[in-house]
């Protein structure tokens, strides 16, 4: 029987190991998808400076923990306008969950579900209605995406190291 997940906000403290957990995510479910250069760039130490800095800017972040150990996490907050989008109705999304990760060994426990509704809560608590989830659109992940209600709004192609990547929009009402 697997233990139970702690969800709760992130701390200062936190950092090293959302970087960590945000790097190994990567490549256990990027390979195919994003392009090898990317995946073999993948930095601990400046990924764990981009937390630090979220964590220290109040950005909404949450944790899963088991034995105090951080297993997955998820942020975001205030949409970001993307470019180039074929629809443009992931913009006019009020709110975006910008990432949500959890390793690999935990996956199909329900921790997934557990951090998108408190992160959810929180967008819900900030008064925000309708939010967004880009997601690759080659990444197991969409499913999960579409479990949670998720609605199929918008495609791009981002470019990452020269290589065409697909990904798609889920819009919520919250």
């Amino acid at each position: 029987m697997s233990k139970q997940a702690i969800i709760r906000k992130a701390e200062i403290s936190d950092a090293m190991q959302i970087a960590e957990v945000n790097t190994q995510s990567w490549k256990e479910t990027y390979p195919g998808i994003m392009p090898e250069e990317k995946l073999a760039r993948l930095n601990v130490e400046s990924c764990h400076q981009n937390w630090l800095t979220a964590i220290s800017a109040g950005c909404v972040i949450f944790v899963a923990c088991i034995d105090n150990e951080v297993v997955g996490f998820v942020s975001g907050g205030i949409n970001r306008e993307q470019d180039n989008c074929e629809t443009g109705a992931g913009n006019a999304c009020e709110c975006e969950l910008a990432a949500m990760y959890l390793l690999q060994k935990y996956h199909k426990q329900g921790i997934g579900r557990n951090l998108f509704d408190r992160f959810k809560l929180e967008m819900q608590q900030a008064n925000f209605l309708t939010m967004v989830v880009w997601v690759a659109e080659k990444n197991s992940t969409t499913g999960f995406y579409a479990s949670m209600g998720g609605e199929q709004i918008d495609r791009k192609i981002l470019d990452i190291c020269n290589t065409p990547v697909p990904v798609v929009a889920y819009k919520y009402n919250i």
